[in-house]
């Protein structure tokens, strides 16, 4: 078994160890309170962390070395984000392995594209190993696109520092997030269904390029599946539908509520797969500077009852996930165990943007 640790000065760290502790939660690894400490567990390995006056203590074991730099990497990474207003030094000691792949990286060969809309596009990618991407609780892949002028595909490497490598001197490789929309482990196939919202960024450019036989990197799972609950409330705009879908396909027979869904027009609807009791409103987007119209919505339900039984996912624009976040939370009660709320994305600024503002651009 490798190993390696740090200790993080942290004059902060009473703010912001909640907010890590979720992060790690929601990137595929599952967190366990035991005596004064936090250990982490995924298929990777393992981490324990301790906080102290002022420090965070964190060591972390895995078999393999791919997999120690693996583990390195997300602590590394996920509490840099978290706590990027703090320009924490974390220095690592103990076993060093050098650059390794990502244990988790796998390679996606375009098979198909199909057209939902004019403006959402279905992907079918032909892959291997892809089991871990079978889940209904991590819901999330990072994809990585080479670059138009590549020759060959490079992919990134991990250090001993925890952080990434990008290949052939390149800042980084462009990438995104996108919802898994389905997979077919014996098939080896995996679905995400992109939505070009006419920008100019890595994944918008790669799709419109895209063509049977491309190449791209998948990493993770991670992040924000849906919880079992008998009633629930679904929200999010064009970025949040591919989840919405796959959550009502999944979704037991018995199961009763709401699918909110916002879109710019009419031909942005899809025909959607979901229980008989689960109503899908569409909303078309206002355009009207300020507006918030998941937000209004939400508001405008009838709240009237208990709501013991009802799970609230929300996936969508910075704002508006803001608002429906404050409103569940303060006005509702609903406990955090029964929420699932993020932004995909915010008005106004990049993914490289974010990164380098950190959480509080998304999670505010």
């Amino acid at each position: 078994m490798l190993s390696a640790r740090t200790t993080v000065s942290f004059p902060r760290i009473d703010a912001f160890l909640t907010d890590i502790l979720e992060s790690l939660a929601a990137h595929d690894m599952s967190v366990t309170a035991i005596g004064d400490s936090y250990v982490a567990t995924c298929t990777f390995g393992a981490a324990r962390l301790v906080a102290g006056p002022q420090r965070l203590a964190i060591e972390i074991s895995a078999p393999t070395a791919p997999e120690l730099n693996r583990v390195r990497y997300s602590i590394t990474g996920l509490i840099g984000f978290v706590a990027k207003s703090e320009a924490l030094q974390i220095v690592w000691e103990g076993d060093e392995v050098g650059r390794t792949f990502p244990p988790d990286l796998r390679l996606l060969t375009v098979q198909e594209i199909q057209r939902l809309t004019p403006r959402m596009r279905r992907v079918i990618f032909a892959g291997e190993d892809l089991a871990r991407f079978d889940t209904r609780e991590q819901m999330h892949t990072r994809l990585l696109f080479q670059p138009e002028d590549a020759t060959r595909p490079e992919w990134p490497t991990l250090d001993d520092a925890g952080l990434i490598s990008w290949p052939g001197g390149r800042q980084r490789l462009g990438s995104r997030v996108y919802t898994v929309r389905h997979v077919d482990v014996a098939a080896g196939q995996l679905r995400i269904d992109f939505f070009d919202h006419g920008g100019t960024g890595p994944g918008t450019r790669w799709l419109r390029r895209a063509r049977p036989g491309d190449i791209v990197g998948a990493v993770g799972p991670a992040a924000h599946g849906p919880k079992p609950a008998p009633r629930v409330l679904l929200v999010g705009d064009e970025t949040g539908l591919p989840g919405i879908a796959r959550m009502l396909e999944d979704a037991a027979p018995e199961t009763e509520g709401l699918a909110l869904i916002l879109v710019a027009d009419g031909e942005d609807r899809q025909a959607l797969r979901a229980p008989a009791g689960v109503e899908v409103r569409w909303l078309q987007r206002s355009h009207v500077a300020g507006d918030e119209p998941l937000s209004r919505a939400v508001h405008a339900l009838d709240w009237r009852g208990a709501h013991d039984d009802l799970f609230v996912w929300v996936g969508c624009e910075f704002h508006d996930f803001r608002a429906i976040r404050r409103f569940v939370r303060d006005e509702l009660k609903l406990p955090a165990a029964r929420v699932v709320a993020f932004s995909h994305w915010r008005r106004g600024m990049s993914e490289e943007d974010i990164i380098a503002v950190g959480a509080h651009a998304v999670n505010a």
